[in-house]
């Protein structure tokens, strides 16, 4: 068999046109953090004890009630009076002019005894509250850092499945959800802590807030 090959001219304008190599979409990561999921480790925040008493007891210190001291006042006072006529007297100074100084302090009554107890009780019992929002808030704080970290490691590892077309993109879009979500309860938390930390703090006197405010931070951190 004999075969024959021809060499046709080829014109350059009817040449196909060149495909253009896109790189697929990469869904990026909640983050953004271009990092390998290999080298991602969970960090893992122990649970400190905190002693939830001690802060009761401090902060109920150093509030300022002022003491139930007896206030009492003095007041002055001069009068004239005419003589009488044909009154005998030693001396006519003292029988014309009076000079008096009378005290008076206020009363106490049980109700108002009652009622600043009342309100005392009231105080600690708001300050025992803020002590237990914290505390939830610290846990679920912890529980969240560690949920983060997590979802963050299972975000970039289907990051890179979907990129290489192992499985199709909700997998990391489900990832992502996961790291939102639980960025949302870490900011929740902080802001509850935050929030408890300023209410007992400014129960304080206020030379003695910046001294409760480091108490405090040692303790929960």
């Amino acid at each position: 068999m004999l075969l024959v090959l021809l060499s046709l001219p080829c014109n350059a304008d009817e040449l196909p046109p060149k495909v253009e190599n896109v790189p697929p979409y990469q869904v990026p990561t909640f983050t953004g953090e271009d990092t390998d999921w290999h080298k991602m480790k969970p960090a893992i925040n122990p649970a400190k004890t905190v002693n939830a008493d001690l802060i009761v007891e401090t902060v109920n210190r150093c509030y300022p009630v002022p003491p139930m001291n007896i206030e009492i006042s003095l007041r002055s006072g001069a009068t004239y009076k005419p003589p009488s006529t044909g009154a005998m007297v030693q001396s006519l100074d003292a029988s014309q002019y009076y000079a008096g100084i009378v005290a008076t302090m206020p009363l106490y009554s049980g109700v108002e005894i009652d009622k600043e107890q009342k309100l005392a009780i009231d105080r600690k019992l708001k300050t025992v509250e803020a002590v237990a929002q914290m505390l939830t808030a610290l846990s679920t704080k912890r529980r969240a850092e560690r949920m983060l970290g997590l979802y963050l490691s299972l975000e970039k590892r289907s990051q890179k499945r979907v990129q290489d077309g192992i499985v199709s993109v909700d997998e990391q879009i489900n990832a992502l959800e996961k790291v939102a979500t639980t960025q949302g309860e870490l900011d929740s938390a902080n802001a509850i802590i935050e929030g408890s930390r300023l209410a007992l703090i400014h129960q304080c006197k206020t030379e003695d807030t910046e001294r409760l405010n480091n108490f405090i931070l040692s303790e929960i951190y």
